[in-house]
């Protein structure tokens, strides 16, 4: 992958999981963990029109943290892998949809290229098969 993300996105980035009014993920940059959990509970809220205390969010983890807890060559992806214990890279799972509070532009591109490598491993895997 050539995209790599930004010292800012390195510092400040954030992902919450998200339980309650949807699950899922979201990125946030934001200056602290508290910071990061109060944006997130309130943008949802108001995304999905319910009242922040209806929100429930399970875990935020920094961008330190993720590339800490990842298996993936490019460290800088690892913030978007589903954590599976003793995984390998073969078998990684990936966030689907998430929510991206930023316009951070290399994360946005960091997440397209994703995107693009799991749909060519796709079209690979349907030419194999056809052979």
């Amino acid at each position: 992958m050539t995209t790599e993300l930004s010292d800012e996105c390195k510092s400040r980035l954030f992902r919450v999981t998200l339980e309650s009014p949807v699950e899922g993920f979201a990125f946030v940059m934001a200056d602290s963990r508290e910071a990061a959990w109060r944006m997130a509970r309130t943008v949802i809220a108001v995304l999905h029109s319910v009242g922040v205390q209806n929100v429930a969010l399970k875990d935020v983890h920094s961008f330190s943290e993720l590339v800490d807890m990842g298996v993936s060559d490019d460290h800088d992806m690892r913030v978007f892998e589903i954590a599976q214990p003793d995984a390998t890279a073969a078998e990684l799972e990936w966030a689907s949809a998430p929510y991206f509070l930023t316009n951070d532009s290399t994360l946005l591109g960091k997440w397209a290229e994703l995107r693009g490598e799991l749909a060519a491993d796709i079209a690979r895997s349907i030419i194999r098969r056809a052979k």
